[in-house]
């Protein structure tokens, strides 16, 4: 191997290491941001005093979308490498073929928490005080 092939490794194995770091820390967060409503639903032990199971529901979704941005500013942290602005070699397409799927996944997921976590937040009182 010549030099050029050698440096060339090492970066997408040093690519890879920050791309795996960032995909693997946002599954805690993905699933915080999943059980957070639930929790503030279900568990009436964390309720408040002062306050009723529907607004305590409706807060939850504030955190819901503060967890959504940090998703996404992980995802874009690592966005460069799997979608690279301007010219590129093959070594971003080794990159993007290895890691598409997941990046897509990630950046849908918290696509759609900020979405549902917008919508608790503004509506999630509604549905549980006309029960």
């Amino acid at each position: 191997m010549c030099s050029k092939e050698i440096e060339a490794l090492a970066w997408i194995d040093d690519a890879r290491k920050t791309i795996n770091k960032s995909l693997l820390t946002t599954v805690p967060i993905i699933l915080t941001a999943i059980a957070v409503p639930l929790v503030a639903m279900f568990c009436s032990a964390l309720l408040p005093s002062s306050e009723t199971v529907a607004t305590w529901f409706q807060r939850s979704g504030s955190i819901v979308v503060a967890l959504a941005v940090w998703i996404e500013l992980k995802n874009n942290s690592i966005s460069g490498y799997i979608y690279p602005s301007g010219l590129s070699t093959s070594d971003f397409t080794i990159l993007k073929n290895e890691y598409r799927w997941l990046y897509l996944a990630v950046r849908w997921s918290g696509f759609f928490l900020a979405i549902s976590g917008t919508l608790i937040w503004g509506y999630g009182d509604i549905p549980l005080n006309n029960t």
